[in-house]
């Protein structure tokens, strides 16, 4: 801004002594502490302003900046809390235990996560500040919950005024503790209803009650669910509430969930995260807050009451806003009552822990403030009344917060007259400052004061339109490669007349080209506007320019004076975002499956995770592998909405694979995809022939599946790792099921689609091997959980105990000298016998004598089951190693080496040979081979169960002779062999027949 003589002066003098005040009265810290990974820093902007806005002030830290394990992070919460002048209230940690740890706490035998490890400040007990978790995967879902807090907090549903009086309570009564079950759902609805409530609901299962009621009454509309009752990781039948299959949209509850384990302490989604991420921006549904534990025990229900009964008292009673602070309480009384230090770091908010609590419904509000106020200094009052009524209301907390001049900060609260002053100290001019009024069951208000200068004419920038029609879609967005015309209005904000005024446009950005950039709009009198007309300024958008850029225009006035006055402002390029998603397989013989010398239709979905339409996509298929041939490269994929997906489904590419192609191979693609704003490439695979093996490992504690995953592709197989059973299991040739060991345990349902996916794969020739300490007994018996073991030829005799190892093998099994130390999880392990015709004992515990390992062969399929983890057993010496178990495993299933010859071997090339010699034969076998070294070669010998029995490395020569033994010597008896040759990539399988 330049101004002329006097003015000039006074101006310089303010801003030096405005400058002065700001330092002298700045303070330091902030009240909304947020710690976050760098992935998720800019999508949590929105929220961060909202705190800002409504005077919570907010800082956020990306681990890059303090550290990413939790001793770093607490030590870093503790100097914040020590040396800044505003100590925080609230932290929130953005992440999944995956991102940012919950801390382990060893307490005795025992121990527990929690995220009170970085809000205890003091090191007694209690938090000093009240945490909160937004546990989210990624940026999708974190977009998700913010906007359930906003729906929630900022812009709740009134049009159903009944929805915020209204609750569920829930008593999952089975024994004992059922007493305390309904004393608690009795006592949140008294106190709802003593304190305005409509109506709570009070189900249980004795009244026959189920999760189907609770979807209903959440679907309906309830502010808070309240659960009673054994769980872990999801409530207990009746009440296993699935919450994808909610509906509610924007009536969005807290839910808390006063039992057992249904928070995660990891990277893989429970009751409680489910319920947070469920939905989209465009379709909201599930929970807005889960209050919940983290960890499973027993004789505990009185522990747990004492937490659901301060949490609604705080709510009720003593009227706490927030929800941290509601949690707090929870956790206080059971400490207060017990002294129990487990439950008080057990239960967890998960959602925003500053998130203010309806308990009525929703006061809309009038609100009265200036328009605008003067630069230097202003003192002014602020009126909130109801907008019904037009009463007074009082301990509106009201925040005056400056855009720009973030010195401008205050936040204060309306006596009883409803009013409350403020006096400022405005440094900068055309500065925006928001007027925010939030308060107990208040619906928010936020406006807008300008600052000004008065005594000469000042004009800036008011507003402007956006008209795309030129070269675009007419829909008033700007978008890549459109030609904007942009229609202005500027305004005088003094009282003194400005002269002659001219606009030129600027900006510095790479994508922007400025075609007009000078508009003349004439004298301005004062406290007036002025408009370019509809020919406004022009400026074409780059057909590069990405999603969500922002542009940064300044604008210069100048008047005849030659004043000149610079204000800004912005707008936000909305571009589409393609990405591969997934590809589907039709056509061929029927199996969804690319099998050599097939032509299949290929079916790929993408998806648009822009903010604006993709129109006219299409796509172009490139093959980037050998012996395969494209019929049809081109897919047409029309229009691809904001946040949606797309599919070819009518316009498939179609491709033929070589006959020659051997099963296992892997081919890449390329896929090109452009449409009128963007351009996008990017590659996938598809196996030909089915994948080896698939990893389900919904274990809370993941260690062991993961193993498996690791230790399976060493040896070569191909295959998935998944937390989620996928739907089309028919790709995969054997799944490996890990469900863990109590307490950190997945139970699947009896009445489950993934218990229905499994025996169906099964039936249909499948191979199925489950892990876990109680799938077999326990569950089928106590918990509603599937029982799979007449499919598996298992007796479950016991529920065991904590005595599991070492686990040894069963001679004449594939698991023959096998001894193992155990080191997984070890609580109420299973004993499981064979019985049936085609089952046979696998492995055994070495010192208290019980079986747990059963191996089962039909004519339809072949199952393994055993009770302990596998990937956590300990490797000894050949063969008691996890890898020679599981590749014997698969042999036994029939994959890879050892019981199909070369129609299931992997990545085989054809430059070399394997021949056996006579075959069949009576004592000895001639193996020999061409086309490669032999200090490459590994000959291996297995039996048709799988078992390895003869090993050769680095023979000497091409040629060798087994004279029908194993690696101990012993004499073998006749049967069918299979001959394995590896070299590097490349596999030969024989048969060979040894007679006696």
């Amino acid at each position: 801004m330049k101004l002329m003589g006097m003015d000039e002066f006074r101006l310089k003098c303010i801003l030096g002594i405005l400058c002065l005040i700001g330092i002298l009265s700045a303070q330091s810290g902030a009240k909304y502490l947020v710690i976050t990974p760098d992935y998720f820093y800019n999508t949590l902007q929105p929220l961060i302003k909202w705190k800002y806005k409504k005077g919570m002030k907010p800082a956020v830290y990306k681990l890059s900046q303090i550290g990413s394990d939790s001793a770093s992070i607490k030590n870093f919460i503790q100097n914040c809390y020590n040396t800044w002048d505003i100590k925080p209230r609230f932290l929130v940690l953005v992440g999944h235990p995956g991102f940012i740890p919950m801390f382990y706490y060893q307490y005795g035998p025992y121990h527990y996560y929690t995220d009170n490890y970085y809000t205890n400040m003091d090191g007694d007990i209690y938090n000093e500040i009240i945490p909160g978790r937004l546990s989210v995967a990624d940026t999708f879902q974190l977009k998700t919950i913010i906007a359930k807090i906003f729906t929630y907090e900022r812009h709740p549903l009134t049009s159903d005024s009944l929805w915020f009086i209204k609750g569920t309570a829930i008593a999952n009564c089975d024994g004992s503790d059922d007493s305390i079950y309904l004393h608690d759902m009795r006592y949140a609805e008294s106190l709802a209803v003593h304190n305005g409530f409509l109506h709570v609901d009070t189900f249980s299962n004795i009244y026959n009650n189920t999760a189907y009621s609770v979807i209903n009454a959440i679907n309906e509309g309830r502010t808070f669910v309240l659960y009673r009752g054994n769980a872990n990781t999801h409530w207990y039948d009746p009440f296993d509430v699935d919450p994808n299959l909610t509906s509610n949209g924007e009536k969005l509850p807290i839910i808390i969930s006063a039992t057992c384990q249904t928070i995660s302490h990891n990277s893989i989604p429970v009751l409680g995260e489910n319920f947070l991420r469920t939905g989209d921006v465009q379709h909201l549904k599930g929970a807005v807050g889960f209050y919940g534990g983290t960890r499973n025990a027993n004789n505990v229900a009185h522990l747990r009451s004492a937490v659901a009964c301060g949490f609604f008292d705080a709510l009720f009673i003593d009227k706490k806003l927030t929800f941290g602070e509601v949690g707090e309480a929870g956790r206080y009384r059971v400490y207060q009552q017990y002294g129990e230090v487990r439950e008080y770091n057990n239960f967890t908010c998960l959602g925003d822990p500053e998130l203010n609590l309806w308990t009525a419904y929703p006061c809309s509000v009038i609100v009265t403030h200036p328009q605008s106020i003067h630069f230097g200094y202003d003192q002014f009052d602020v009126g909130v009344f109801n907008a019904q009524t037009a009463d007074p209301i009082n301990n509106a907390r009201v925040c005056i917060a400056g855009n720009i001049d973030t010195t401008v900060y205050v936040l204060d609260s309306t006596d009883t007259t409803g009013y409350v002053t403020f006096s400022i100290n405005p440094t900068v001019i055309n500065d925006t400052i928001f007027v925010t009024v939030t308060g107990t069951n208040l619906q928010p208000y936020e406006g807008f004061m300008r600052v000004y200068f008065s005594n000469s004419p000042y004009v800036i920038y008011l507003k402007s339109t956006i008209e795309d029609t030129i070269t675009g879609n007419g829909d008033h967005n700007i978008n890549p490669t459109e030609e904007i015309n942009l229609p202005l209005w500027v305004q005088n904000l003094s009282d003194t007349p400005a002269v002659n005024v001219k606009g030129l446009l600027r900006i510095s950005d790479p994508y922007i080209s400025i075609t007009d950039s000078l508009k003349t709009f004439d004298d301005i009198p004062g406290n007036d506007s002025a408009y370019t007309g509809i020919d406004g300024y022009r400026f074409s958008v780059a057909y590069s320019c990405p999603d969500q850029h922002m542009l940064y225009f300044q604008l210069a006035c100048s008047d005849a004076n030659d004043s000149v006055w610079t204000s800004n402002f912005q707008y936000k390029v909305s571009a589409p975002e393609l990405s591969f998603v997934s590809y589907e397989i039709t056509g061929g013989n029927g199996n969804d499956i690319v099998e050599p010398a097939e032509t299949v239709n290929v079916t790929v979905t993408l998806k648009n995770s822009g903010s604006a339409g993709a129109d006219s996509t299409i796509a172009l298929l490139q093959p980037l592998s050998p012996g395969v041939y494209l019929i049809d490269s081109t897919a047409d994929f029309g229009y691809i909405g904001p946040d949606s997906f797309a599919n070819n489904s009518l316009n498939p590419f179609i491709i033929a694979v070589d006959s020659q192609t051997t099963p296992g191979t892997i081919l890449d693609f390329q896929l090109i995809v452009s449409s009128n704003y963007c351009e996008h490439t990017d590659t996938f695979t598809i196996p030909v022939g089915r994948f080896d093996y698939l990893i389900w490992n919904p274990d809370p504690t993941p260690a062991s599946g993961e193993n498996i995953y690791a230790l399976l592709n060493s040896l070569g197989y191909y295959g998935d790792y998944s937390i989620n059973l996928p739907t089309n299991l028919e790709r995969y040739r054997v799944i490996f099921v890990c469900v863990g060991v109590y307490p950190n345990k997945y139970i699947i349902a009896s009445n489950s689609p993934e218990a229905s996916a499994l025996v169906q794969f099964l039936n249909q020739e499948g191979k199925l091997y489950i892990e876990g300490g109680d799938v077999w007994f326990y569950d089928p018996q106590h918990q509603g959980g599937y029982d799979f073991c007449s499919l598996f030829g298992i007796n479950p005799t016991s529920d065991g105990s904590s005595n599991m190892g070492p686990v040894v093998g069963i001679s004449g099994t594939f698991t023959q000298d096998m001894n193992f130390t155990y080191s997984g999880e070890n609580n109420w392990m299973d004993h499981i016998s064979p019985t049936g015709s085609g089952a046979f004992l696998i492995f055994r515990d070495g010192n208290d004598n019980y079986d747990c390992g059963v191996a089962n062969s039909t004519d339809t399929y072949r199952t393994v089951g055993v009770s302990f983890e596998l990937g956590l057993l300990n490797d000894s010496i050949e063969p008691s190693t996890r890898t020679a178990l599981l590749d014997s495993i698969m042999h036994f299933f029939g994959i890879g080496v050892g019981i199909n010859e070369d129609s299931q071997g992997r990545n085989i090339s054809h430059p070399f040979d394997l021949q056996i010699n006579p075959n069949p034969s009576r004592n000895k076998i001639i193996i020999s081979y061409t086309g490669i070294n032999p200090k490459n070669a590994h000959i291996k010998v297995y039996d048709a169960t799988g078992r390895l029995i003869r090993d050769f490395t680095s023979p000497q020569k091409n040629r060798l002779i087994w004279d029908g033994v194993d690696n101990s010597g012993k004499s073998l008896p006749a049967g069918i062999y299979f001959i394995n040759l590896e070299a590097g990539n490349y596999k030969k399988i024989k048969k060979a027949v040894l007679l006696k």
